[in-house]
Parts: structure tokens; sequence; C-alpha cells
């Protein structure tokens, strides 16, 4: 398949991953994403959700649609508050993420059924569907769903392919965007940062140390850490034991003191 993509559509999915990675937060990324796949796939309505779970109940939240109209939101935020079971979650619980059409994991004969369709699908019109759901090292990190309405065409192998080439390029900038706060290359008088981001700048860390300093404040232990860093215990410890030396603390505790008093 991907010999069968011309070059214009490689261009614009390079041009996706760029103006993507250039997203500072959720917000912006969720709604770049969804306009730059509008713009290589046509789509009818598209939702972007971040998740999480606790044992293995998924929940979603943070739902960005496009187009931002107040009948989609109507819907998106009956989904949301109801107690909907759609089948496409369960593919968070997997260890990796996954791209799939609606119509080939749910029967014509059972899903037209289910009240999510009757109730929020049907009256829109919607019945095909395109799922991205987002796991990076069994994290569950989100979803993305395009839809179609039922006079038009299912999504094609083609369409189906060009999402797989995107999916660990999404994953990623999501995993990020879900676990560090993104710091500006250069910083300026009217930059926007948070009081964490200040406070590392004034005291000379790195932007690694600034990342291992939000994971610690954020509560995660030295496994934790050099998992979702890719880095080792020792230089884990290193790099603790600067910003130690930066911040004038002994230990974890003291370091946790003086960051609630910024």
């Amino acid at each position: 398949m991907a010999e069968n993509l011309l070059n214009y559509e490689w261009q614009a999915l390079s041009q996706l991953i760029y103006r993507m990675n250039r997203c500072k937060d959720y917000t912006e990324f969720s709604r770049t994403i969804l306009e730059q796949i509008q713009g290589i796939i046509p789509f009818s309505q598209g939702l972007v959700f971040k998740a999480s779970r606790t044992n293995s109940s998924i929940t979603l939240s943070n739902a960005a649609i496009v187009p931002q109209t107040p009948e989609l939101q109507y819907y998106v935020d009956k989904y949301m508050t109801g107690s909907y079971s759609p089948r496409w979650t369960s593919y968070l619980n997997s260890p990796w993420s996954s791209v799939f059409r609606y119509s080939n994991i749910t029967p014509d004969n059972t899903w037209t059924n289910t009240p999510i369709y009757t109730d929020i699908l049907k009256p829109q019109d919607l019945y095909y569907a395109i799922y991205m759901t987002f796991v990076h090292r069994d994290q569950p990190l989100g979803a993305i769903a395009i839809w179609r309405k039922k006079g038009q065409e299912d999504f094609s192998d083609r369409e189906l392919f060009m999402l797989e080439m995107l999916k660990i390029h999404i994953e990623l900038k999501l995993f990020y965007l879900l676990n560090f706060e993104v710091t500006p290359k250069t910083f300026s008088a009217y930059s926007k940062r948070s009081n964490l981001t200040q406070f590392a700048e004034e005291k000379g860390l790195t932007k690694r140390e600034l990342e291992i300093l939000q994971l610690m404040n954020n509560g995660k232990n030295g496994p934790d850490i050099c998992e979702q860093l890719y880095i080792s215990d020792s230089t884990l410890r290193k790099h603790v034991h600067n910003i130690y030396q930066k911040l004038g603390v002994k230990n974890r505790v003291q370091l946790l003191q003086s960051l609630k008093r910024i």
C-alpha cells in the first residue's frame, strides 16, 4: 500500500506531523490534528478524547470536536454524560495503539440496535467511522474518531493506511502532552509559562531536569520516570542530584515542600 500513495499524499502526511509537533498543549493539538486529518481524509464529524484507566475501566474526557456547532456539541455532551459502553473503548485496554474501521468490528445487524447508534449517531445520520486509539507503555492516552454520513462511502483501505502511518507520531505527541508541560525553546517576556517553568528557568535547570522535576512534582517515582524518559537509574540519579543542588534542597521531601511555595 505504501508504494501506492502519491507524492502529494506523503507531503501532506509530513506537513500534518510537522504542524502537530508544534502544538504546545492538548487544546491546540486536538483542534490541529482534526483539521489536518480532514485536509487529507474528508469526514463529516471528528472527535478527539483524552482517556484514563481505573482498574480495567476506561474513562473518556475533554472531547474536542470538528466542526464546532451547537447541535454537535449537544450530542457530544449527551454521549459524554450518558451510560454508553461502546465496543471500541476496549482497544484502550490493549498494550498498543490501534487504527480500525468501525464496520470491521461491529456487524450491521447488532450495532444499529445499540443505544449509542439510536440516541447519538442516527439523529445525525452518521454511519461510517474510523477510530484511532492511543496507548503508550500500557498507558491509555486517548482516541480520535472520524465519521461519515450514511449516504457517503465507508473509509477506504488507502485512508486507513494513511492513518496507520500517522499512528505512532500521534501516540508519542499525545503521550508527551499529557505527561509533560511543553516549554518554549526561547523565553520572552511575552511567553505564557507556568510558575514551575519560570521557577526552573530562574534556577538554571536544563530542559531534561525540568521534565524530571515535573514528573517528581506529579508524584512519579524513580522507576516510572526512567521508563517514561527512557533513561537509566544512574542517569536519573545524576539529574536529581543536579536539581537538588540548583534548588538548594537535600531530599525529595524538601524539594516538594519548596515547590508548594511557588
